[in-house]
């Protein structure tokens, strides 16, 4: 019925001291399902959500998949409930355990970017993306196009090729089945040219973006282990291209291996080989 409000509506007006003239529905339904996701309640389903917000099923389907499309929320393909998803990492990782791995890396970060005179970040893989969680700026020209808790993408970036290489291989087959925008005229998109590009990450153990995802910057990235052997994270370094030469290349990528390397070993992993 027109002009009557939904329950998530009704608390947001009880939680403001009343009903604003300046308040956006739309938004106000988007928070309403946003907030049923606590402690107690991580998942729900289509029906459940439309429910207790007290939503039509379709109204509550379209918000549902326009957070999804913005990793706000995400599905499980099997369960088909729905989970919070990365793109609210920046307001909650430091809750969740993430700033104890931070605390680990940062002096790590800071000695790779003193070394170095570049950029240096701490990427997490949440939910198939890569999201930054800490970051070491340079005083030397850059401009960022990633902050803390922003998703960097997936396999467009050096520390998404991170995560996919070390993958099972069904989870590397699935990545390769998804779809892959072309954000530069250097993504690479194609399922065989990119199976040969993670085959050289996992064998390498360095993985590049050389104007993939932003154009007129470059990174290195390298995996984290944990003392069983997990990638659990990944750092690199932002460079812009124009300081990104051969040589660079080259020293960057072994910089930013031992930095990984003496990551992982404080965490207890030890190379079996």
């Amino acid at each position: 019925m027109a002009g009557t409000a939904t329950k998530g509506e009704q608390r947001a007006k009880t939680a403001n001291g009343g009903d604003s003239a300046f308040m956006v529905r739309a938004l106000a339904k988007g928070l309403s399902i946003l907030s049923l996701f606590d402690a107690e309640n991580r998942e729900w389903t289509l029906d459940e959500i439309a429910e207790r917000a007290g939503l039509p099923r379709m109204t509550a389907y379209r918000m549902i998949r326009t957070m999804e499309s913005s990793w706000f929320l995400v599905r499980d393909s099997v369960t088909n409930r729905y989970h919070l998803g990365p793109a609210l990492l920046a307001a909650t990782y430091l809750s969740e355990g993430y700033a104890e791995l931070a605390s680990i890396v940062r002096p790590y970060l800071q000695e790779l970017a003193d070394k170095t005179g570049e950029a240096t970040t701490l990427a997490l893989e949440v939910d198939g993306v890569a999201v930054s969680v800490d970051m070491v700026d340079t005083p030397r020209p850059l401009r960022r196009e990633v902050a803390v808790g922003r998703i960097i993408g997936d396999t467009a970036s050096a520390n998404g090729k991170v995560f996919a290489a070390f993958k099972t291989g069904a989870e590397r087959e699935a990545i390769l089945a998804s779809p892959h925008p072309q954000l530069t005229p250097n993504t690479i998109t194609d399922p065989r040219a990119l199976a040969r590009e993670l085959d050289v990450v996992a064998s390498s153990g360095v993985a590049f973006d050389i104007e993939e995802r932003n154009l007129g910057t470059c990174a290195v990235a390298a995996p984290v282990r944990d003392q069983l052997g997990t990638v659990t994270a990944a750092i690199s370094l932002i460079v812009p291209t124009g300081r990104f030469g051969p040589e660079e290349k080259e020293s960057y990528a072994e910089a930013v291996k031992a930095s990984a390397a003496a990551i992982s070993a404080f965490l207890g992993y030890s190379r079996r080989d």
